[in-house]
């Protein structure tokens, strides 16, 4: 039967829609209400709205919008029977009885049962870690510093030797072998006899973001053993390695707290660092970074330190994984280790407070390229110099911010005291070779509708990077600049757009949130092509200044400053070839000789507008 409106009402009454939003995204507040970038779309700045005390949310960028039954359907892939069912268990509410089953129903407690049987594993796995055969894990775990309140908090456990001892636990607590077999628990031999997956290993239970089970790391506890060091759970309907991140249940709260992630290679260094206090530490489980990995994480947090291990392969990693996260729009810094080091043991040898010391002076990506092409000797020779610079402009080309690649390429140039001008040749041509560099979309189910490219908004480059930039930024321009900025704009729809966004500047309050927010503005058509202007573009993030620390927001003035020269200048070219173009009939010499007095009045400021500029580089 369909649930009574009562009901509804009340889950939506009981739901803090923040907080459930806020597992799967990392929200800032903004004003009354909260801002994030869309979990169900490709997006390098936030589109996607909550409203708290409306119990809402909406997403300008692909449509989505809703309460927070609509958010669990699109997020979890639940029906809305399902849906309701979880958002009541969730809030503490009794569910009427239902006349029959749907198949919805019965997929979720399939569902539902993988959960349960993963969960029985990890507690029998946690008990057997106390018992006499668990001396050798525990002792394992004794001599790498692991405290028993940190084995509790994140569920380390043993795997016994025998080969169908969970098998046997889990038959008698009423769990089928086909169930057992699909969570990853149980594999079969080539006769077809069941057996148990993991044996004789220390167990490291991996969390989805709400803290449920999904799958298990296993480290071998005889080094001797030809079997693989660490064991993983296979993919299952809820385990996917390529998606998941150790360590993140534990980090999650901590990551959008402070804003950034610790992202290392191993179990041990996750555990070992939340354990010292670095509670933002996350690691791969058992695979190497993916994309899929870094979209999940910047649900979450904008920035990230890579540490990974000191050795040669740990140093390749790093590079590749500064590769990915630029891509993903994340400000990245790399922390430095001695040679031979990994997090884990750097703080067990030399404190917590030795490794925070690292994290503050964590150096930027580029001096990180610089630094691996010094150490190998490349740099000697003037070869060696241009593949280090086109590796560290390729990583640039990687950023979806374009604000930041003038910034970065000058900050190259200076390092390497090279004309900006070949930076640039150079950057453009990489860009021609590789596709531009965007976020990929959120991986969801159901997946979310592709959003189309924009349609061209009529405006001049300079505009949209001026308008833009306003828009993101307000206060980079006092009121007294409006008026330059209303006299620089050339196009029709410029000033179209101007005329409207300036009565939102003088009311004192952000655009981007009053478009947002406002219902009588969200009509109207201009705020759809400004919203297009800082949502479907690609724009930077709110710390888009520490991916180099040199440069801070005055940059962002002069950049606003170099757009309204630059328009300028567009006037008065364009003005200079009106004036040159021949005339069909003959001018008198009064009219000759006021146009060659007014080209010599526009090629004087053409001269000093382009000198201006050439200052600003």
């Amino acid at each position: 039967m369909p649930f009574p409106e009562w009901l509804i009402e009340q889950i939506r009454q009981r739901i803090d829609l923040v907080e459930l939003v806020g597992e799967v995204v990392a929200l800032k507040r903004v004003g009354k209400n909260y801002a994030a970038l869309c979990p169900f779309h490709s997006e390098d700045t936030p589109s996607f709205f909550v409203h708290p005390e409306r119990g809402i949310f909406k997403c300008f960028g692909c449509g989505k919008g809703g309460n927070a039954i609509t958010f669990v359907m699109e997020y979890y892939r639940m029906s809305f029977p399902e849906a309701v069912r979880f958002l009541a268990q969730r809030a503490g509410i009794p569910l009427p009885e239902e006349a029959e089953r749907s198949p919805e129903h019965e997929a979720h407690q399939r569902v539902t049962a993988l959960y349960q049987v993963l969960q029985v594993a990890a507690q029998f796995y946690q008990e057997a870690l106390s018992r006499a055969g668990g001396e050798v894990a525990r002792k394992y775990l004794s001599g790498r510093g692991v405290r028993a309140e940190t084995v509790k908090r994140f569920g380390i456990g043993y795997a016994p030797e025998g080969w169908d001892t969970l098998l046997e636990h889990l038959r008698q607590r009423g769990f089928h072998e086909a169930l057992m077999e699909e969570a990853g628990l149980v594999s079969r031999s080539e006769h077809g006899k069941p057996y148990d997956r993991f044996r004789h290993r220390l167990m490291f239970p991996i969390y989805d973001p709400i803290g449920r089970v999904i799958g298990f790391g296993a480290r071998r506890l005889r080094e001797e053993e030809a079997a693989p060091k660490y064991l993983n759970s296979p993919a299952t309907p809820l385990y996917d390695k390529s998606r998941v991140l150790y360590g993140l249940y534990h980090a999650r709260d901590a990551l959008r707290a402070q804003g950034y992630a610790v992202l290392v290679e191993g179990y041990l260094d996750v555990i070992t660092l939340h354990q010292a206090g670095i509670d933002t530490a996350v690691a791969t489980a058992g695979t190497a970074l993916t994309e899929e990995h870094l979209r999940v994480l910047r649900r979450y947090c904008q920035q990230v330190f890579v540490v990974y291990d000191a050795d040669r392969a740990g140093q390749q990693a790093t590079l590749r994984a500064l590769e990915l996260a630029l891509r993903q729009g994340f400000e990245v810094k790399v922390v430095l280790l001695p040679e031979g080091e990994d997090p884990d043991s750097f703080v067990r040898a030399h404190g917590v407070e030795a490794f925070r010391l690292r994290l503050r002076h964590a150096i930027p990506f580029l001096d990180f390229v610089v630094l691996q092409y010094q150490r190998q000797g490349i740099l000697q020779t003037p070869s060696g110099q241009a593949q280090a610079v086109r590796h560290a402009v390729r990583l640039v080309a990687a950023i979806p911010d374009p604000l930041m690649h003038d910034f970065l390429l000058r900050h190259l140039a200076t390092r390497f005291a090279l004309p900006e001008r070949l930076l640039y040749e150079e950057f453009q041509r990489q860009r021609r070779e590789s596709p531009e560099p965007k976020a990929a979309p959120v991986r969801v189910s159901p997946p979310a509708p592709t959003v189309p490219s924009p349609p061209s908004l009529g405006l001049l480059p300079e505009e949209e990077q001026l308008l833009r930039l306003v828009l993101l930024s307000p206060s980079l321009c006092s009121p007294q600049q409006w008026a330059l900025i209303e006299a620089a704009l050339l196009s029709e729809r410029a000033r179209q757009l101007w005329a409207f966004l300036r009565p939102v500047l003088e009311r004192g309050v952000d655009p981007v949130t009053a478009f947002a927010t406002d219902p009588d503005l969200q009509r109207r058509e201009e705020t759809q092509l400004l919203l297009q202007l800082v949502i479907v573009r690609e724009m930077p993030s709110p710390k888009w200044t520490q991916f180099v620390p040199e440069y801070s927001e005055p940059d962002a003035r002069r950049l606003l400053q170099e757009q309204l020269l630059r328009l300028q200048l567009r006037r008065v070219e364009e003005q200079l070839r009106h004036l040159q173009q021949p005339q069909q009939l003959p001018r008198s010499w009064e009219e000759e000789q006021q146009r060659l007095q007014r080209l010599q009045e526009l090629a004087l400021r053409r001269q000093q507008l382009m000198q201006q500029l050439s200052g600003m580089q």
